[in-house]
């Protein structure tokens, strides 16, 4: 197994490499780009030799999109920095990825794990001492 040390090197030195991450980091401002309404209905999949696929939800919003192909690669390029780094994009209609869940979701979630393995009495003391401490006596 060869160490990071071998490998960061060569990684930095591949330019592809260094292109692929600096899209990333554009597709990940998608809604910057084309706008909450349209950022709603599509997203970013993939990235490679200058081309942006991107996962549409039907083919009428994939439509809409292709009219703004100009302006989306302009944008594109635009919150990227570099001109030139995104050269083409082309929609697909696919299954769009789940939405990231709200952050109340997320926490309701942890606290379930962090109850998981305790009996029924010890959740009773934990969340009776959590009320104590936010002052609900």
């Amino acid at each position: 197994m060869r160490r990071i040390r071998q490998v960061l090197p060569s990684a930095l030195a591949n330019e592809e490499l260094l292109k692929v991450a600096r899209a990333q980091s554009a597709m990940r401002r998608w809604p910057e780009v084309v706008g909450t309404m349209l950022a709603e209905r599509s997203f970013p999949d993939r990235y490679g030799r200058g081309t942006l696929w991107v996962a549409v939800e039907g083919s009428a919003w994939a439509q809409e999109l292709r009219m703004m192909k100009d302006k989306i690669l302009r944008r594109l390029n635009d919150v990227s920095g570099e001109s030139g780094l995104f050269t083409d994009v082309r929609f697909g209609v696919r299954p769009l990825p789940p939405l990231p869940k709200p952050v109340e979701e997320i926490k309701a979630a942890s606290e379930k794990e962090d109850l998981a393995g305790l009996s029924i009495r010890e959740i009773a003391e934990r969340r009776l001492a959590k009320w104590k401490d936010e002052g609900r006596d």
